[in-house]
């Protein structure tokens, strides 16, 4: 198994694939907003329960800001469900939603990635992979579909 901070990237990509797909191609909207859904909650959920829950004594700071960015993205995402696919309102909360998460990933793959790999052996971030993944699972099964 992949570590954790590989997981995270490959999530991070997943995710801007599905964001692209949902500006981009209007025939699938409806199914990736549902992949959306249950992605994005399930992937912040997981990284709180493991990597920050790991990192919070070490990177306080940098955990309190990795937080809150995820407050405003779950408070984003739900202010975008809310709109119809086809309301005039969609394209921009995509757009704000996106640029919301890519701002974090940016972030997080700058800082807290090395905050990681500082403070963390490689045998660390091997373990936390699979509490990664069982997280994930865990939070799909509670997505609303």
């Amino acid at each position: 198994m992949a570590q954790i901070l590989e997981l995270i990237r490959a999530d991070h990509d997943f995710i801007r694939s599905l964001l692209d797909e949902l500006a981009g191609n209007p025939e699938t909207r409806d199914v990736r907003c549902i992949t959306l859904r249950r992605e994005l909650p399930g992937h912040m959920y997981a990284e709180e329960a493991t990597l920050y829950a790991r990192l919070r004594d070490v990177a306080p700071e940098e955990i309190r800001q990795s937080t809150s960015e995820h407050s405003n993205i779950r408070d984003m995402l739900a202010r975008f469900e809310a709109i119809p696919l086809r309301d005039e309102a969609w394209m921009p909360a995509l757009a704000e939603l996106r640029d919301l998460v890519e701002a974090h990933f940016a972030a997080e793959e700058e800082v807290l990635f090395s905050r990681a790999e500082h403070y963390l052996s490689r045998s660390e971030l091997f373990e936390l992979s699979e509490g990664f993944e069982l997280e994930k699972q865990k939070a799909a099964q509670f997505a609303v579909m």
